[in-house]
């Protein structure tokens, strides 16, 4: 299947300023079922220079810097990508795995939130004697007990406010997987890129969780759809916290008012 992705940011500023150096993430990440067909990330103002570059996690972007000011940032990607079917079932365990890679794990393991009581008990409900049966029902109730909200805000909820609400953006549904994945002494990351379900709106800009599991790897889990990963999904930056995964990071100087305007639109070609 070829995808055409389409992904225009705007940012307008009531008055000139200053960017400083940008970091722009849209390339995809590298996954055995996805093939980059095309790829034309067009900037305005254009920059005085640029660079692909490649961050401590593994994540490409590309690094801009402008020598002038300006009243906007566009960004106007134009991504085609070839994906293919895969089993994501297709691994088994291997314990000794995880003494291998304890230190660079543990990057996974940190920043966890202090749960309170009410969700401790919701997890204490799941069955831990497998650990891909486990993950697919804490990713299915979490889709079943919590109503999908669309969301552009970069502030995500706190996951114990998550927890204690009706509805989540994805970003905070994962946010509250990984969390909760943490806890149970899983290393967990946040992922942010595209996923295409031409039945569901709001899943174009998305995000979800990968987990890693000793000698399969990083696993991935959509909480927003009750569903492990599938060749609908491109990842374009995966982090230990979400807000190293944002598509455009940079600031300005200046104290100006911004307004933000993001689209994406996803076809298949084939």
């Amino acid at each position: 299947m070829l995808l055409n992705i389409k992904h225009h940011t705007s940012y307008v500023y009531d008055r000139k300023v200053f960017l400083e150096p940008h970091h722009l993430y849209f390339r995809p990440l590298q996954r055995n079922y996805l093939t980059v067909k095309g790829f034309d990330l067009k900037v305005s103002p254009s920059p005085s220079g640029s660079s692909t570059r490649i961050d401590i996690e593994n994540n490409p972007y590309e690094q801009c810097w402008f020598n002038s000011e300006t009243d906007h940032l566009d960004i106007h990607l134009e991504l085609s990508v070839e994906t293919k079917k895969f089993n994501q079932f297709n691994y088994f365990v291997e314990e000794t795995a995880k003494t291998k890679y304890q230190s660079a794990i543990n990057l996974y393991l940190q920043d966890q939130v202090s749960l309170e009581d009410d969700m401790i008990h919701w997890i204490e409900q799941f069955d831990r004697s497998n650990r891909t049966s486990f993950l697919s029902s804490l990713c299915n109730l979490i889709h079943e007990r919590w109503d999908h909200s669309t969301s552009y805000k970069s502030k995500l909820l706190d996951p114990n406010a998550c927890f204690r609400s009706d509805s989540g953006s994805c970003r905070d549904l994962s946010w509250m997987m990984i969390q909760i994945l943490r806890y149970e002494g899983y290393p967990a990351r946040f992922v942010s890129g595209y996923s295409h379900n031409p039945e569901i709106d709001g899943h174009e800009l998305h995000a979800w969780v990968e987990t890693w599991l000793p000698g399969a790897g990083w696993i991935g889990l959509d909480p927003s759809s009750g569903l492990f990963t599938t060749e609908f999904y491109v990842p374009i930056a995966a982090s230990y916290h979400p807000v190293n995964t944002l598509p455009v990071q940079g600031t300005y100087r200046g104290a100006v008012d911004s307004k933000l305007d993001t689209r994406v639109e996803i076809t298949t070609i084939k």
